[in-house]
């Protein structure tokens, strides 16, 4: 671990694949990933934030095509709050991408035909990037995928860009 100085900041110290991995850290912050199999059926979780963050952008990518999904959202599973409406994902190809928005009343899916109009891009419908403040002033929570059953076989990639607002603070694939 190691630590930078703000000097309008108190000293903060960095997890350390932000400070190891410079193909890590970017201006929208520290990145980190997670593979969610989607055929388990009621959900899996994703991310475990410590402290407080903001997410600055959370995408997903499908890299093994998905049939249908039901009610699929994400949310924080520690208190039950939705960081985006349920929504059916279906006929997902591979390369379809979403992003959450930084409204959680909208789904993350941005077209009616998901095999077509979301591959090689995201549209948030100009609302922008996701910018949450998510965690806990020292404590942690965890951050899930809430939904129906997928068919065996269904996957995506979640990547979350994050900036650490607290000492300590960091989000980690769960």
């Amino acid at each position: 671990m190691g630590a930078f100085r703000n000097v309008n900041a108190p000293l903060i110290t960095l997890p350390a694949q932000a400070l190891y991995n410079p193909w890590l850290q970017t201006p929208l912050g520290i990145k980190v990933s997670k593979t969610e199999n989607l055929n388990t059926a009621t959900g899996v979780d994703l991310f475990t934030v410590t402290g407080k963050v903001l997410i600055r952008v959370w995408t997903g990518e499908v890299t093994n095509a998905v049939g249908t999904i039901g009610d699929y959202k994400l949310r924080v599973k520690t208190d039950n709050v939705d960081l985006c409406a349920a929504t059916a994902m279906t006929s997902a190809g591979v390369g379809y991408m979403w992003q959450l928005s930084s409204d959680a009343g909208l789904t993350i899916l941005t077209g009616s035909s998901y095999a077509v109009s979301a591959v090689k891009t995201a549209d948030t419908n100009g609302l922008g990037i996701a910018d949450r403040l998510v965690g806990l002033a020292g404590g942690s929570c965890v951050l899930q995928s809430n939904r129906a059953a997928g068919s065996a076989g269904d996957e995506q990639v979640h990547t979350i860009w994050y900036l650490p607002l607290e000492a300590g603070a960091s989000v980690v694939a769960a």
